[in-house]
């Protein structure tokens, strides 16, 4: 089979690595004060752009013109890349799955609205680079999701045409790409949704990775 995972709230808990950037930079820009990290798990979804206006408008600053949002840009993605891996936490049970799923033969791609080469960084001071084929990032397309168009890519990635496609997520937006793109979810229940499990449509829940294989051995 082929799969394909969300990254940020999916595999890891990126939310402190990512919140660190963002008070570095704010602190550096605007002199700003930190923004709880339990608050910016809130902002996660929809790639860096998104989580930095919530973070800014977090901040009083309601609209930056189109350089200074570019600097403060750039400086949240320096920052962020320098130190990818520090804070974040691999869900439990998720190198076991992962290392499961590739003995028994499953091709896997990461799809994430985060920018290739920063999920790339992370997966890859994680040790975990190695367990997949594809990645497609927010900037490796003209879309993101919850626009199907990614997801089809990492398939094509993967190749195997004739094998199912499953998609892996968390969030609201892996609920909208997984329909847009006509793959089933299998939604992880410990990530960053802002809704009621009951309410996503789904395939599968899961609440711990350890229960993913068997999961899917029963769908497949």
């Amino acid at each position: 089979m082929r799969l394909i995972f969300d990254l940020d709230g999916t595999l890891i808990d990126s939310a402190p690595d990512l919140c660190h950037a963002a008070n570095r930079m704010l602190q550096e820009l605007y002199g700003a004060g930190p923004i709880p990290v339990e608050t910016f798990a809130t902002f996660i979804g929809q790639g860096l752009p998104k989580q930095l206006e919530r973070s800014l408008r977090y901040a009083g600053i309601e609209h930056p013109s189109e350089e200074e949002f570019a600097r403060a840009l750039e400086t949240f993605k320096r920052f962020y890349g320098e130190e990818p891996a520090s804070r974040t936490i691999v869900f439990p049970g998720v190198r076991e799955a992962l290392a499961a799923l590739k003995a028994a033969g499953a091709k896997m791609a990461v799809c994430t609205n985060k920018s290739e080469d920063l999920a790339w960084m992370a997966l890859k001071g994680l040790g975990m680079a190695d367990y997949f084929d594809a990645l497609v990032g927010g900037e490796t397309l003209p879309v993101r999701k919850p626009h199907p168009e990614p997801l089809h890519e990492c398939a094509r990635r993967l190749g195997e045409d004739s094998w199912p496609v499953f998609y892996v997520g968390d969030s609201e937006t892996d609920e909208e790409a997984a329909k847009a793109a006509g793959y089933p979810l299998l939604l992880y229940t410990e990530g960053y949704r802002k809704k009621p499990v009951e309410e996503f449509d789904a395939a599968g829940t899961f609440g711990h990775f350890g229960e993913l294989p068997g999961l899917l051995k029963q769908m497949a």
